[in-house]
């Protein structure tokens, strides 16, 4: 068992994203990493479903003594983190669209949200559009769901064309003559920078796993309890299809072993 690692979860290969900025600006840290494959997608569940299974995963979570847990996924993050830190002692922070950086820096006063069709679609994300976003910038909506499963079922990594053909019909043509600024607001969507790059070359996409991270760093910091020196281990659990998983994570160039976990229901 890791000793007091950062805990990252959610419901299946996005948390990497983040994964990968943690092990950049806190590269001492013991990083735990949890894929509840068993509930993919959080996007289609329940308000009421989502904070069982996030509350279960959290006191799941607890018996490693997690110095900070991360919830690597905006559609939990959105709706329930004020409500999930209530009921519970550890520490817990999450992703969600980076909207304040997005308006600071479009030219073209327009921005895109690309995230799942859950997250479009739940009044949390209204309400954090009508907080952090002023009337004057306009909101192109951009339903991702799609490249989601492209992502998590790793055929991005193996069929170029069919993960171009989605991105197109989802992003539509022309969309970099209208707006400058892109919020990558799937944990997911960053695996495809590369494409979405290519197909709107004058579009800034941001990434908000880098500013997850760095909100880790500052967190470990400030309380004291950074570790200065040393390698941290990377220790990986699924809570189903762990073949499958285990062969996505060796096409992405991650060798750690796997281990299958239950997660009470």
């Amino acid at each position: 068992m890791l000793h007091n690692p950062i805990a990252v979860f959610d419901s299946g290969i996005g948390s990497l994203s983040i994964i990968r900025e943690l092990r950049k600006v806190i590269p001492s840290e013991n990083l735990l990493y949890l894929a509840d494959k068993s509930n993919f997608p959080y996007g289609d569940k329940t308000r009421n479903d989502l904070l069982n299974i996030i509350n279960r995963t959290i006191d799941y979570l607890s018996r490693f003594r997690p110095k900070l847990i991360i919830i690597a996924s905006n559609t939990p993050t959105i709706q329930l983190l004020d409500e999930i830190r209530k009921k519970t002692y550890l520490s817990v922070i999450g992703v969600k669209p980076p909207l304040k950086q997005a308006c600071m820096l479009t030219k073209k006063k327009h921005i895109g949200i690309m995230t799942t069709g859950g997250t479009l679609q739940s009044k949390e994300l209204e309400y954090l559009i009508r907080k952090e976003i002023p009337q004057n910038i306009f909101i192109t909506r951009i339903n991702a769901s799609a490249v989601v499963q492209l992502v998590e079922s790793g055929v991005y990594l193996t069929n170029e064309k069919l993960t171009f053909n989605t991105l197109l019909q989802i992003l539509g043509e022309d969309l970099d003559e209208k707006l400058d600024v892109i919020t990558l607001s799937s944990t997911h969507l960053p695996f495809v920078t590369n494409y979405l790059v290519a197909l709107l070359p004058k579009v800034k996409f941001l990434d908000p796993a880098k500013m997850v991270a760095q909100e880790a760093r500052k967190f470990l910091k400030f309380n004291r309890m950074m570790k200065k020196s040393g390698k941290g281990q990377l220790e990986i659990q699924v809570s189903d299809k762990k073949s499958e998983f285990e062969r996505i994570l060796r096409l992405m160039g991650i060798q750690e072993s796997v281990k299958e976990v239950y997660l009470p229901t």
